[in-house]
């Protein structure tokens, strides 16, 4: 009996189409992972929001949500759950910060979620990242947190002056 031609191309085709099914379900779990492990949103802040142009040991705070900061450093000083969003606003690029509160903790434990933007080109974020803060001291400047090695002021009120107030 002869081996019939057809088979054998069929065999090589079919062998290609199994390695192509076995590469996109990799890539599907992969992208199911990175998803799973990395938040899509940064959270939504209980406190409310404020905005600066440098987050650093000597932030100042240019504008706030009411009652924002006072929420923030009173939990910060208790040690209880919340949560404040800040922009670090540059010309056309930032980044967003979610600093929340996690109870429960010796010292008090404060995470850091931050996604990086920019208005070039059409806009773009970038993805978010997490890390872990301790809250070093909360005095009436605000509260002082060590952020893998960076220390962050998140003051206790706006530093600059609106142009609506008196």
């Amino acid at each position: 009996m002869r081996p019939n031609p057809g088979q054998r191309t069929l065999i090589p085709l079919m062998a290609i189409a199994i390695c192509a099914l076995m590469a996109a379900a990799g890539c599907a779990v992969a992208a199911a992972w990175q998803h799973s492990h990395h938040p899509a949103a940064l959270p939504r802040p209980s406190c409310g929001s404020a905005h600066t142009h440098f987050l650093t040991a000597r932030t100042q705070i240019l504008a706030a949500d009411h009652g924002a900061l006072t929420c923030f450093v009173r939990a910060a000083r208790e040690c209880r759950s919340a949560s404040l969003g800040i922009t670090e606003m540059g010309v056309d690029t930032g980044t967003d910060y979610v600093f929340s509160i996690e109870p429960g903790t010796t010292p008090c434990q404060v995470t850091q979620d931050s996604r990086s933007y920019s208005a070039n080109f059409g806009g773009s974020q970038g993805a978010v990242i997490t890390v872990r803060c301790h809250r070093t001291a909360v005095t009436r400047a605000g509260v002082m947190l060590s952020c893998r090695g960076r220390d962050v002021l998140i003051p206790a009120r706006v530093s600059v002056p609106s142009p609506h107030s008196g």
